[in-house]
């Protein structure tokens, strides 16, 4: 019998696994080819994934010059839990400003027990909430995932 190296997510429970999701590795391309990696808060709508950046991050910079990027979500503490999403896909800016909106707002919905900054300074507050923020959506064009708790069910299924 031959094992594979991983069993994978169905379709169906892998957009359920990211929906649950609170935070995503992105990495990007430098300018020199390095990658980048930054953890964001995200959304999903449409199998697409979407997350805000100001403009003089280095995440928008490298976006802007390369839009290859990669996604990656992880989940469980021993071995036999781990289970995750690994994305390959190029990003863009939206500039449609309804669709802008209406990210935003999902975001703002998704992380708004997380957003504490009235905890932060006033200084801070007020230059960081002023501060404008483009929107970055990401297309998926390759997606790998993972489930070794599926491993031990097979097993079971196998002895039981």
């Amino acid at each position: 019998m031959t094992l594979k190296r991983y069993i994978p997510m169905a379709d169906d429970d892998l957009w359920e696994f990211l929906e649950l999701q609170r935070i995503a590795s992105i990495a990007t391309l430098t300018s020199e080819g390095l990658p980048h990696s930054t953890p964001v808060w995200f959304v999903i709508e449409g199998r697409k994934l979407f997350f805000r950046v100001q403009s003089y991050k280095a995440k928008f910079r490298n976006i802007s010059q390369f839009s290859t990027v990669s996604c990656s979500f992880e989940d469980g503490d021993k071995y036999t839990e781990l289970r995750g999403v690994s994305i390959l896909g190029k990003a863009q800016v939206i500039t449609d400003l309804a669709m802008h909106n209406r990210i935003n707002l999902k975001l703002l919905e998704k992380y708004k027990n997380e957003r504490n900054y009235e905890e932060m300074p006033e200084a801070w507050r007020v230059k960081f909430e002023a501060e404008p923020r483009k929107i970055v959506e990401i297309t998926p064009l390759h997606i790998y995932s993972w489930d070794n708790r599926e491993w031990c069910k097979s097993q079971s299924d196998h002895h039981g």
